[in-house]
């Protein structure tokens, strides 16, 4: 047995919709079982994302969140479709020396510690698609999900 789940939301680019995404993603992955501290840490992911497309893609004024959750991963893909962002520019959190992490960027840093994967390309007509791949790990109430 398995599970499949998919989010997808189209919201307006305003502040006030990063906590509900963050809040609906959190009672479906307590719903289906997943551990509290997973959960933080994809909702952080969530929260992180978004907050990226309310800050930096003043061209928009909506972006689109797609969640899919099976029984061994969350993929979360956030789209905006304001102005293109060439990927390359962002810096990952990889080689940067102690100091020089500033206010702006922490959201990808920290999107990058705590997934599995990230991907940042470039959306289709504009924008730019981030995709973040996390492990799922579940409570031990949630063992039907794990039998095959």
């Amino acid at each position: 047995m398995s599970i499949a789940l998919r989010l997808a939301l189209n919201l307006p680019r305003d502040a006030a919709t990063v906590p509900m995404a963050r809040r609906m993603l959190d009672q479906a992955l307590h719903t289906l079982g997943v551990d509290a501290d997973c959960r933080d840490d994809v909702g952080l992911i969530l929260t992180e994302a978004c907050a990226n497309v309310i800050e930096h893609a003043l061209e928009t004024d909506d972006y689109e969140i797609t969640i899919d959750v099976s029984d061994v991963r969350c993929v979360i893909h956030v789209v905006n479709a304001g102005a293109t962002v060439d990927p390359s520019r962002l810096v990952l959190a990889t080689g940067l020396p102690d100091g020089q992490l500033d206010e702006h960027g922490r959201g990808l840093h920290i999107i990058r510690a705590l997934a599995d994967e990230l991907y940042l390309t470039p959306a289709l007509g504009g924008g730019l698609v981030l995709q973040a791949v996390t492990t799922l790990r579940w409570t031990r109430d949630a063992e039907v999900w794990q039998r095959h």
